[in-house]
């Protein structure tokens, strides 16, 4: 005997950077589906993959939001959310010294520093923390994470034993590392480095090579913090004893913060499948219908563990279909992993005004779902004992 069943969508989007967050972009999905299809079940899964948007998608899965204290990539005070749950807290480095709608001039990206990081850090360790995840996208800063090691009690000195100037231009300045001053938490504290890169700290596709343009640095300043950042990593990973670390892929992310993570002993993991565990995304999508999902850009970058194709991967292993509303596609025709989406709208083949209008992003995300739904779920789903047929 066949049984007629409610049809369940899962939402799982991630933000449009600079344009709308994954929490909104569901709400709008949400709103179009129970205006087409009233009796279908919907799942709310706001999604993260180490950037801005991290600490929302926590709290969307239950953890609760406190503020701690820090400052910014130039030393401006800021009050950064951090995301808490038992012994466990989630730091989103945009948040802390990210771009946010700043332009820095070259002087002002080679001056950008992580020590606000490293400051919330001490005040978790201080709180008893367990375990703190860094959401490493986002950051303005290029200097190594040597900011984050300073707030956590290491002594950097040029060879007149003074302290090293905050920033990657200063570090190729650096003679002297001590470390007898290091945080005690850190022995005992798990820290979990989130990224969605896999770029090194030092090479010739290195941080400052990929990243540092678009923080503010010119060529010269480029070839400035590539030289700080290749100097510091051996004299550092000598002090720490984590030699080969800024050649490890991810060590680049966030300006080389995740290798500063590596040196005091952090785990390198792909942001997307952090969160993805974190939201319980598993659970969510085993038996669903249908999951839509979305990036601002969908692109080459996006394969490399960006969380729409994690999430549309995830999805492959339990025979459920995924598609797609993005801003832009820029997933070349014929990129293997094209195939994990079953159907793509990109929003700016629509209306390429969206990418500066939230409101009208908005109205078309709620179009292209009720499109969606109508294609993909336009036909009855029989089931059987609770197995699709």
């Amino acid at each position: 005997m066949q049984v007629d069943a409610v049809r369940r969508v899962v939402l799982a989007p991630d933000k449009f950077k600079g344009t709308v967050s994954a929490q909104r972009l569901v709400d709008v999905m949400a709103a179009a589906i129970a205006e087409q299809t009233p009796a279908a079940a919907v799942s709310r899964l706001p999604v993260a993959d180490g950037g801005d948007g991290s600490v929302a998608a926590a709290v969307s899965a239950g953890w609760s939001t406190v503020t701690v204290p820090a400052s910014d990539a130039w030393g401006a005070p800021v009050e950064a959310p951090v995301a808490r749950l038992g012994g466990r807290a989630i730091v989103e480095v945009a948040s802390v010294c990210g771009l946010g709608a700043r332009r820095p001039s070259p002087s002002e990206a080679a001056t950008a520093t992580t020590y606000g990081v490293g400051r919330i850090v001490a005040a978790l360790l201080d709180d008893g923390v367990e375990e703190i995840t860094l959401a490493l996208g986002g950051s303005a800063a290029t200097d190594g994470g040597t900011g984050l090691l300073c707030a956590l009690g290491a002594e950097l000195r040029d060879a007149q034993d003074n302290r090293l100037a905050p920033g990657g231009a200063a570090l190729i300045g650096l003679a002297t590392v001590h470390t007898a001053g290091l945080h005690p938490g850190l022995r005992n504290a798990r820290l979990v480095l989130a990224c969605d890169v896999d770029t090194p700290m030092v090479g010739s596709d290195g941080s400052a090579e990929m990243f540092a343009r678009q923080k503010g640095a010119d060529d010269d300043m480029i070839r400035r913090l590539s030289a700080g950042l290749a100097h510091a990593a051996g004299i550092l990973e000598n002090a720490l004893t984590s030699r080969g670390a800024a050649r490890r892929p991810g060590s680049g992310a966030a300006g080389g913060l995740a290798w500063a993570g590596l040196l005091l002993g952090g785990q390198l993991r792909s942001g997307s499948e952090v969160f993805l565990d974190l939201l319980g995304a598993a659970e969510e999508i085993r038996g669903a219908d249908l999951v839509i999902t979305g990036e601002g850009r969908l692109d080459v970058q996006s394969l490399r563990g960006k969380a729409p194709v994690s999430i549309a991967r995830l999805a492959r292993t339990f025979g459920v279909k995924t598609v797609a509303i993005v801003g832009s596609d820029r997933l070349p025709a014929t990129a293997e992993d094209r195939a994990l989406f079953a159907d793509t709208v990109a929003l700016d083949r629509i209306d390429p005004a969206c990418a500066n209008d939230p409101e009208l992003t908005c109205r078309l995300v709620g179009q292209a779902t009720r499109a969606l739904v109508q294609t993909h779920l336009g036909a009855r789903t029989a089931h059987r004992n609770g197995a699709r047929t």
